[in-house]
């Protein structure tokens, strides 16, 4: 299977053993794997690690969750948003979305497998 990485915020990390510590459990809250690199990219205030992730979410245990799209104004347009929200938290459409703040912002329903 391929892989590849990339980089996610983890709020500021003070030192390499702060960073070694919580990268593996932030990474694998993104069902990846911590590649023990980090840096902080504002100066006290945020930093990232280094994350290995599977082109194609595998395993036969699946999560449904809610995840934060922005506003959906319709059926039609969370069909043309949600597949790649989805995507880009490594899960799948599940073809339920809702609004959570008029205007301002909605979910979409996506599916994690691990």
């Amino acid at each position: 299977m391929s892989t590849f990485k990339l980089d996610i915020i983890a709020g500021p990390l003070w030192s390499n053993d702060e960073a070694q510590k919580l990268g593996p459990r932030i990474a694998a809250a993104h069902l990846g794997k911590f590649t023990g690199q980090w840096t902080t990219i504002v100066e006290g205030q945020m930093s990232v690690i280094g994350v290995e992730l599977n082109t194609q979410p595998t395993g036969d245990s699946e999560y449904t969750l809610d995840v934060l799209a922005g506003p959906i104004w319709s059926n039609e347009d969370a069909k043309e948003v949600c597949p790649a929200i989805c995507a880009s938290y490594g899960g799948t459409w599940n073809g339920q979305w809702t609004t959570v703040v008029e205007g301002k912002m909605s979910v979409c329903g996506c599916t994690f497998k691990f």
